[in-house]
């Protein structure tokens, strides 16, 4: 029972909107009417500049990391870690506190990973450095690395379990992103 209730407050930290909040703070607008009218670090920093982009990153992917720190302090298995990070990205993605529409997920999906492991991060990192190099696109750069991750954490924890939790994840990532993949790839 502990561990729903955990996996519902994963999603409700997830509406902790930074993006919204700093915008807020800054001059009073909503961040929904401003710029590309998305919630999240890159539409702050075009409207606010490189300061407002690293505080609503960073606010961002503090929500995954403490999801993960929570659930790993309270020693919940390694699948209720992989939903609580499900949940707070889609509580990010989606939040109930702005009508469901809420930013991207990157932030607050990194975040989470790095928190969850460390060494399947790393290995991330590796791989969308490579792809930026060959692709020359951010976007194409990450969506291919967070693609492989599943497989990453497969190969390291050969848990079938956690390769299809991490691929839904991964999948939410993907579809989120899908119009700026399309637009990539024209």
């Amino acid at each position: 029972m502990l561990e729903v209730l955990y996996i519902i407050a994963a999603y409700l930290v997830g509406n902790i909107m930074t993006a919204f909040i700093v915008m807020r703070i800054k001059n009073g607008g909503d961040i929904r009417q401003l710029g590309s009218g998305n919630v999240g670090a890159r539409n702050v920093g075009r409207l606010i500049g490189k300061k407002g982009f690293l505080i609503t990153a960073i606010g961002d992917g503090l929500k995954g990391v403490l999801v993960i720190g929570g659930a790993k302090y309270l020693d919940f298995s390694v699948e209720v870690q992989l939903l609580s990070m499900l949940a707070v990205i889609v509580g990010h993605i989606w939040p109930f506190t702005l009508k469901f529409k809420g930013g991207l997920g990157i932030a607050t999906f990194i975040g989470a990973l790095l928190t969850f492991h460390p060494v399947v991060t790393l290995v991330f990192v590796i791989i969308f450095l490579i792809f930026l190099l060959i692709l020359r696109s951010v976007t194409l750069a990450a969506m291919s690395g967070f693609a492989l991750i599943p497989i990453i954490l497969l190969y390291i924890t050969h848990s079938i379990t956690s390769f299809i939790l991490m691929g839904i994840v991964v999948a939410i990532m993907i579809f989120v992103h899908w119009d700026g993949i399309k637009e990539k790839l024209e």
